[in-house]
C-alpha cells in the first residue's frame, strides 16, 4: 500500500489541495450557523439518494458538513478537536496521501448508502479521522471536561466499540455503512492492526515460555526437602546442615541427620 501511494504521489500528488480540514471546518461552521437559524433547513444537506436522483445532487458533499452537535459550546469543542486531528494529520501524511484517505472513506460511504438507499451520515467518517490520529500518536492526552487528562488510544478502544455496535444495529445492506465508512481506515492500517495482533500473540507465548522455564529452573534449584531422622530439621532452613549416616549404631540403614546428631546420636 505505501509503495503504491508513494507512485500514485509522484505521479499526481503536485495536483492534491491542500488544506482539506479547512475546508472541512468551514463546511461545519456553515452546517452550525444554518441548523442554529433554521434548523429545519439542515435536512437539505443530507445524504438522500432518493433526492439526489430527482436533481439534488449537492447532498453527494453537503452531508459532510452537517455538525455533530447543534449546540454552539459542543459544535466549537469538536470543530477545533477537528481542526487538531485533520491538520496533524495532513503534516504528517502530506495533502496527496490525506486526500486518499478522504476520498476512500467518501466514496465508501456514498457507495454503501446508495446500495443500501439509506441515509449516509458523516459519523463515522469523522470517526475514522480520530482513529487514525489515536493509531499514529496512541499516547497523546486530552482532558476530558478539561480536568480528567486522558489518553486518545482510550477513547479510540471506545469509538472501535462503537463502530461495532452501529454494524450490529443495522439490517441488510445498511450494515455496510460503517464497513464501508471505515474502508480508509483499514486501507491504511490494516497491516499496522494485523502485526499488532501478531505481536501481541508473539509476547505472549514469550512470556508463557519464560514463566515455564521460570518454574523449571526453580524444580532444578530447589531439590525435593530431607529431614533429620531424630529432630525432623529440614533443609529447607538454611542455617540446617544435614548429612547422610549409615554407621552401626543407625544399623546399617542409610538416613539423614543434622550435624548435631550427627556427631552426638
Amino acid at each position: 500500500m505505501e509503495r503504491l501511494l508513494a507512485r500514485l504521489e509522484r505521479r499526481f500528488g503536485r495536483h492534491a489541495p491542500g488544506n482539506l480540514t479547512y475546508a472541512l471546518v468551514a463546511a461545519q461552521v456553515g452546517g452550525l450557523v444554518l441548523g442554529l437559524a433554521a434548523p429545519d433547513k439542515l435536512a437539505l444537506l443530507s445524504f438522500d439518494i432518493d433526492a439526489i436522483l430527482a436533481g439534488e445532487v449537492w447532498r453527494l458533499v453537503t452531508w459532510l458538513a452537517i455538525p455533530p452537535s447543534l449546540s454552539p459550546f459542543w459544535a466549537l469543542f469538536s470543530l477545533y478537536w477537528l481542526y487538531l486531528i485533520g491538520t496533524s494529520l495532513e503534516s504528517e501524511w502530506g495533502a496527496f496521501k490525506f486526500l486518499v484517505y478522504w476520498l476512500v472513506g467518501i466514496v465508501g460511504t456514498i457507495g454503501a448508502a446508495a446500495l443500501a438507499h439509506a441515509q449516509a451520515s458523516n459519523t463515522v467518517f469523522l470517526m475514522t479521522l480520530f482513529l487514525a490520529f489515536a493509531t499514529l500518536w496512541p499516547d497523546y492526552e486530552i482532558r476530558v471536561f478539561f480536568v480528567l487528562p486522558v489518553k486518545v488510544k482510550w477513547l479510540a478502544y471506545i469509538d472501535a466499540a462503537l463502530l461495532v455496535q452501529y454494524v450490529f444495529a443495522r439490517d441488510g445492506w445498511a450494515m455496510l455503512l460503517p464497513l464501508a465508512g471505515v474502508a480508509n481506515y483499514l486501507l491504511f492500517f490494516g497491516t499496522v492492526l494485523w502485526d499488532r495482533v501478531r505481536g501481541f500473540g508473539r509476547r505472549a507465548s514469550r512470556a508463557g515460555a519464560r514463566s515455564r522455564m521460570r518454574d523449571a529452573t526453580a524444580d532444578s534449584t530447589h531439590p525435593s526437602q530431607r529431614r533429620c531422622a531424630i529432630c525432623g530439621a529440614s533443609n529447607a532452613d538454611p542455617l540446617v546442615e544435614l548429612r547422610v549416616c549409615d554407621c552401626e549404631r543407625c544399623g546399617g540403614v542409610r538416613r539423614d541427620l543434622c550435624l548435631p546428631h550427627m556427631r552426638n546420636h
